[in-house]
């Protein structure tokens, strides 16, 4: 094929972005111009250009389009072209849709009109067709491995279409399941996949995809195309293994195609990797084998006199450092390790070095019998790996610490790709370790207050704070309090050594902690802090998308929470933090959060007002608190010296170090924020914040530290009244965050209306509009105004089938396998309890049915049980039983003021009634008029409460109740009085899941 010149310029006449135009000379000779308007996928590839980049286009017949796609490639040079609907047959020879520097590979449609998918793969790789029944099975697909210098590729190109059979959609299922397991590197499968009803961002969809779905989230691949490629539908899809794509852009359509172009940036060059190359090398203390006994005998034994007698805050600091050092150099020294980014099992020398002999032999002999023994050799290698990771799960199941182990091991086995390989500035990608690590730091500490002298606070108390008082006891509790965890912070110190040494170093750091109290001096050795970035959402190559997460000392994480705890009950005590905020405070939590907003929204639909609520989100809120203005709202609140200078030295001359892997930025002064990742943080946050709720008369605030919510209700004739006063309210509340230096990040700041979907109103704040929400993530929970929360539900079925399905491919023994998933996976299916009891019928059996999947993978199909009795055999209670105990303890703590709630609820009292052997404490029950109301879990479990047992319902305290509970949930007969479900019913288990 003769070469075509080609030339990249842009229309002048256009003063907007302009599609671009190529010129290039037609077979007749004559100077064509085709303007095809693929400016915006260029300059994606611009940008891109170290990337390994994959372009999906559906083509729709692509014969006569093929001089459009021999431009766009030669000028876009992408690694690999994907190709749709290609429509070409086996009448349609290579050299017709052969282009330069490209290897054409093919899946022609013979039988009928459409479909086929074409593969063009740039020449500088080794390409290899996949032999594979399963994945060769599904009609219109293609399958082929690419040989990288140091990866290996599965890519795989299908087309779904439109009238595709139930049968077509299990052999696709099974392709999954299949790839997940290829001997690979990395695996990609995209096409056009014809699913418009899906919604991938909580993998949810019609009934006949749930198999398709499940497999998909239940072997770990993830869906990265979040924009619409035909219409208003995504149906051109980017699915993912053991890798995360920098990016995935949604350009425009190709040529008459209707469908548009999706480029796909993988984190790794064509030509390397890069997960091989050296991450330099970290220094270390190995605890695997350390004598703790012979450790604590060691402290004991060390020169302490000086120690005890000295007043002296520096030489208290320098004699605890030197002495524990010793002790630890002696038992577990410093060690230089070598880090490493290897995405691949390591491979034992002496079966490297066989292989190496065995693949010379071959290329030289020509032997065929040897590619048998190289099979055996690799087999015996895949077993020796199975072994290995066996013993890992046996030695972390037997531990003392089994759940912490367990957890970790799940997730070094993850194979989440927490690398941060490139990062996108300034619209040049970085790949370099040590310039990744500085554009974070800059990031982190690329934030300016203006000056602000506050004005003097009015006392808020006449009470005071002087000090925080330290005993033996509070430090021992506080150590218990820490993780068993080998990491250290920038002092060297891990927590394990705490833990682990014994009663001497509470007493050791008795005498620290006072002194330091005492003198109002915070230890300067403690004020330097890592930052690791941690990945929000959005595009993991945004330096934007992370927040910073601060490694402080361990030490001093101990010395903050014996503080805070002392800090947060004068708070408490003194009624200085508005009953609106939940967060960081005893009895406190997300989930009294969600209940009082939640009682407040039903309540004012069952008065059949209108409610609108507002959420804010401030921009970096943590990291602009002022200094100045926080010492000042710490004094009106009563603390005073010596605390009060503490917490000025705690905040003040801190130092920050961005840590990515093993790399580290230069360090970055801090003057202002307190540290997000430290104990006291949180707290003087919430100080800080607390007089946000003083901007709201009308409407009732919700605050979670800085997630702030309002809630305004009205009649259908009061609008325009509710809207005047909102706008004065939010008028005040720039008046309150220009003062307090805090901004807001109006992008994900909005409104929802509950009870009129179709209303439409102008807020503004600070002269930007906010967005009217169709749904919402609200601490962890998904809602949209109809207040069914499917999304919830959707949400999360697909985040627990991905971990199950993790669990299960990853341990092997069935004792882990139950305790990983009820410390992992559960938790998730039960966030927010009494928001599950409200939930359909249908979400309800959805998530029943995760827990009744994860019970036939664990004991396989063929064990002939039912559900029921899967449970009996792992030790499990069906979740529809665990919601009803867990609620039940919940109205439990709300009735006896256990938690904490804005407007408390009526403790149950005794209540006249026909059956006076059970009238003691029973709850009033509210007559609903709306579905909301009567579906909430105050009015549902009203009633549930008062078909208790007296005796249940007059415990004295909550571990008499639990057991009560747990003791009667046991009785059958008493779950059917409970559950108003027939005993004669043969699917008990369903009806009960479905009435609680």
């Amino acid at each position: 094929m003769a070469p075509r010149t080609t030339s990249l310029h842009t229309n002048s006449d256009v003063q907007t972005p302009s599609p671009t135009s190529f010129s290039f000379i037609n077979s007749c000779g004559a100077d064509a111009q085709i303007d095809l308007g693929y400016g915006d996928i260029l300059s994606q590839f611009v940008v891109s250009r170290d990337l390994f980049t994959i372009l999906l286009i559906n083509a729709r017949s692509l014969i006569n389009k093929i001089s459009e796609l021999r431009t766009l490639l030669l000028v876009a040079k992408p690694t690999v072209a994907l190709i749709t609907e290609s429509w070409c047959s086996s009448s349609v020879l290579d050299v017709h849709i052969g282009i330069d520097d490209y290897t054409v590979h093919r899946a022609n449609r013979d039988c009928k009109r459409g479909g086929g998918c074409l593969i063009y793969i740039h020449n500088s790789f080794v390409v290899s067709k996949v032999e594979d029944e399963t994945m060769n099975n599904v009609p219109d697909s293609l399958w082929v491995v690419l040989h990288g210098d140091k990866y290996k590729l599965l890519i795989g190109c299908v087309y779904r279409a439109p009238s595709a059979t139930k049968e077509t959609d299990a052999l696709l299922a099974k392709s999954f399941a299949h790839a997940s397991s290829f001997s690979a590197n990395y695996k990609i499968i995209a096409g056009d996949f014809n699913l418009p009803e899906v919604n991938w961002l909580t993998s949810s969809g019609p009934q006949r995809f749930d198999e398709l779905l499940a497999t998909i989230d239940c072997y770990g691949w993830q869906q990265h195309v979040q924009t619409p490629t035909r219409g208003d539908n995504i149906l051109d899809l980017v699915f993912c293994h053991d890798t995360i794509p920098v990016s995935t852009y949604v350009g425009n359509r190709f040529s008459s195609s209707d469908h548009r172009m999706v480029l796909c940036s993988l984190p790794f060059s064509p030509l390397n990797t890069g997960n091989k190359q050296d991450s330099g090398s970290t220094i270390c203390r190995s605890y695997k084998y350390t004598d703790w006994g012979l450790v604590q005998e060691l402290i004991r034994l060390c020169q302490w006199d000086d120690y005890f007698t000295t007043d002296s805050l520096e030489a208290l600091v320098t004699l605890f450092y030197r002495n524990v050092t010793l002790c630890l150099d002696t038992v577990a020294p410093n060690k230089i390790v070598k880090l490493s980014r290897h995405r691949t099992e390591y491979i034992p020398r002496a079966h490297r070095n066989k292989l190496r002999k065995l693949k010379k032999q071959y290329y030289s002999t020509k032997d065929i019998s040897l590619l048998l023994s190289i099979h055996e050799s690799l087999e015996s290698i895949k077993r020796l790996r199975s072994q290995k990771d066996l013993d890992e799960e046996l030695t972390a199941l037997e531990s003392t610490s089994k759940v912490y182990n367990l957890t970790a091991l799940l997730k070094k086995r993850m194979q989440s790709a927490r690398e941060i390989p490139y990062l996108l500035h300034d619209k040049v990608i970085y790949n370099e370790p040590a310039t990744i690590c500085e554009l974070f730091s800059d990031w982190f500490a690329n934030f300016s207050l203006e000056t602000h002298m506050p004005g003097e606070t009015a006392p808020l108390t006449i009470s005071s704070l002087e000090s925080i008082v330290f005993t033996n006891q509070l430090i021992v509790q506080a150590i218990k309090s820490l993780k068993p965890s080998t990491s250290t912070g920038p002092d060297g110190l891990a927590s394990i050594i705490f833990k682990n040494s014994g009663c001497d170093i509470p007493l050791l750091l008795l005498k620290f902690f006072s002194i330091s109290m005492d003198t109002g001096t915070y230890p300067s050795e403690w004020k330097t802090s890592f930052i690791i970035p941690h990945y929000k959402s959005g595009d993991r190559a945004n330096v934007r998308n992370y927040r910073p997460i601060n490694i402080t000392p361990v030490i001093s994480r101990i010395m903050e929470k014996v503080v805070k705890d002392q800090l947060s009950d004068y708070l408490i005590r003194e009624d200085l933090v508005t009953r609106s905020q939940h967060g960081f405070l005893k009895n406190r939590s997300c989930v009294t959060c969600h209940f009082d907003f939640f009682n407040c929204i039903t309540s004012n639909r069952e008065a059949r007002k209108l409610v609108v609520v507002l959420y804010f989100d401030i921009s970096r809120a943590f990291d602009m608190v002022s200094h100045s203005i926080l010492f000042e709202k710490l004094y009106s609140c009563g603390i005073r010296n010596p605390l009060l200078n503490w917490l000025k030295s705690f905040l003040s001359n801190r130092v920050q170090i961005t840590k990515v892997g093993s790399v580290l930025s230069h360090p970055r002064q801090i003057s202002s924020g307190v540290v997000q990742g430290s104990v006291l943080g949180p707290l003087l946050f919430t100080v800080y914040i607390n007089s946000i709720c003083k901007c709201f008369t009308s409407g009732k605030p919700f605050l979670y530290a800085d997630d702030l919510k309002v809630v305004y209700s009205c009649y259908t004739h009061e609008l325009s009244d509710m809207v005047t006063k909102i706008h004065l309210e939010l008028s005040s509340l720039a008046t309150w965050c220009a003062e307090s230096c805090l901004n807001f990040n109006i992008d994900k700041c909005g409104w929802i209306c509950i009870g009129n979907s179709k209303l439409d109103l102008t807020l503004e704040i600070n002269g930007r509009k906010l967005a009217k929400l169709n749904s919402v993530v609200d601490l962890g929970i998904r809602y949209s105004s109809n207040l069914t929360f499917a999304e919830q539900t959707d949400y999360a079925r697909r985040k627990t089938r991905r971990l199950i399905g993790c669990i299960t491919r990853n341990f092997f023994c069935c004792e882990t396998r139950v305790l990983l998933y009820k410390v992992c996976v559960r938790p998730i299916l039960e966030y927010c309890p009494f928001i599950l009891s409200g939930l359909r019928q249908n979400d309800k059996l959805k998530l029943e049915g995760v827990q009744r999947q994860f019970t036939s993978r664990t004991l396989g199909l063929e064990s002939g049980l039912e559900y029921h009795e899967r449970c009996v055999r792992l030790r499990l209670e069906p979740l529809w039983k665990r919601r009803l105990k867990l609620n039940l303890i919940f109205y439990y703590k709300l009735t006896n003021l256990l938690l904490h709630s804005s407007e408390p609820i009526t403790k149950p009292t005794a209540v006249i009634s026909y059956n006076l052997r059970n009238h003691h404490n029973l709850a009033a029950i509210e007559h609903c008029q709306t579905y909301v109301r009567y579906n909430f879990f105050l009015n549902k479990f009203s009633v549930i409460w008062n078909r208790l047992p007296a005796n249940v319902r007059d415990a004295n305290t909550l571990p008499v109740f639990i057991s009560s509970v747990t003791r009667l949930l046991k009785d059958d007969n008493a779950l059917i009085r409970l559950t108003l479900t027939p005993s004669f019913s043969p699917y008990i288990d369903i009806l009960s899941c479905l009435n609680v």
